[in-house]
């Protein structure tokens, strides 16, 4: 809580949350169609929609998921306030308080705090930043835990940026199929991709999988309007009765908006803009940390996304420079948030979802500035090759 408040002040430099910034997205675009679908039929739309929400938004939804192999009806998927009421409802369909779920370990700490809120506990797996969760510490977890569900990131993992390959993604969905265990995928990040194919979530791999499927457009085009999704059909009836009992529906003029937009085919041209400028986002931050930080500092090359991994050398505290940043007017993310148990004291996450400007350079300079007056280093930055052992 503590984070987002300094990220949501705009007196400080944004490197902390990874929300892109508007004048990236299509804000101004989404509201004209908002604005018309206010002005048209506003009446219309001020009802409550059906639970599993706007039917024309649903069908673009499955149109767009049949472009990487995901065949689905719109009856299969139930639009959310964002991802996190996603991952909440799909949770709490396939676990009691009390349970424990398998996930990534570092993790996106917005995750720990859907997991503690709802009462389960958290086992952390390995994962590596190639290859993704370590399959042997899965099995054995599987083997000697009780271990009721599994939540991971289907690409660019947060913040380590890591996607597991495909065979990969194949052999975890078969162990989890051989201990009877869903899995619920994170795939908020899919879209922003930098290669030339979008990284194919897990349930596209194995349609018959017991897999809930949960994203949203909050990091491509529209954070404000909250509008996410989840894709399941064995689990959909528990699903739809805690989505009735905790928000009924989402808001329907926002839905119809955005359908009206994807129909038009904006979105995929603004996609293509905006993971060019993320790239080069990331490079020049990884040059700029190469510049100001002390040596021995390593950094993830992720390929998709707009977040940086950054491991400082010992005994540099995240949390020590976290605070010391905010007194100098710069907010960015201390490892130990990425942790249920409170590991990466030495890392912290960098988010790149900002134009680059000349706040942004002074912000990395100073921030490597404060971490050099730590501790210096021989050593030159270096790739970040793998997390702390859990």
């Amino acid at each position: 809580m503590k984070l987002l408040e300094h990220a949501a002040d705009p007196r400080l430099v944004p490197l902390g949350c990874a929300i892109p910034s508007a004048e990236l997205l299509a804000a101004g675009r989404l509201d004209r169609f908002l604005s018309r679908a206010a002005r048209v039929k506003g009446m219309h739309y001020n009802v409550y929609t059906a639970p599993k929400g706007d039917m024309l938004l649903r069908q673009q939804i499955t149109r767009r998921a049949l472009r990487w192999g995901k065949a689905q009806s719109p009856e299969d998927i139930i639009i959310t306030s964002g991802c996190t009421e996603a991952l909440t409802l799909a949770l709490r369909s396939v676990s009691r308080p009390g349970d424990t779920v398998a996930i990534e370990s570092p993790t996106y700490f917005g995750l720990l705090h859907v997991l503690e809120a709802s009462d389960l506990k958290a086992l952390e797996l390995p994962t590596d930043p190639a290859s993704g969760v370590d399959l042997e510490a899965l099995e054995r977890a599987l083997e000697t835990k009780s271990v009721t569900a599994c939540l991971l990131s289907s690409s660019f993992n947060n913040p380590l940026g890591c996607t597991m390959p495909d065979d990969s993604k194949i052999a975890l969905l078969r162990l989890l199929a051989k201990h009877d265990v869903p899995l619920i995928e994170d795939d908020v990040y899919g879209d922003i991709y930098f290669g030339a194919e979008r990284p194919k979530p897990f349930s596209a791999l194995d349609p018959s999988g017991d897999t809930i499927y949960c994203s949203s457009f909050s990091k491509t085009i529209a954070p404000g309007y909250r509008i996410g999704w989840l894709a399941t059909r064995r689990h959909m009836q528990r699903v739809l009765e805690y989505k009735l009992a905790s928000t009924l529906s989402s808001p329907a003029l926002p839905q119809a908006a955005l359908a009206d937009f994807l129909s038009c085919g904006g979105y995929d041209s603004h996609l293509r803009r905006i993971r060019r400028t993320f790239a080069e986002n990331i490079d020049q931050m990884i040059r700029a940390i190469a510049r100001s930080f002390p040596s021995g500092t390593k950094v993830s090359r992720p390929a998709g996304g707009f977040v940086l991994w950054v491991e400082l050398p010992k005994p540099i505290d995240g949390h020590t420079l976290f605070d010391e940043a905010l007194q100098h007017g710069i907010c960015f993310a201390p490892g130990n948030a990425f942790s249920a148990s409170g590991r990466y004291g030495h890392f912290l996450r960098l988010s790149c979802g900002h134009s680059r400007d000349r706040r942004i350079e002074a912000g990395v300079t100073t921030l490597g500035a404060l971490a050099s007056a730590t501790r210096a280093s021989g050593s030159p930055v270096g790739s970040y090759s793998g997390p702390q052992a859990p």
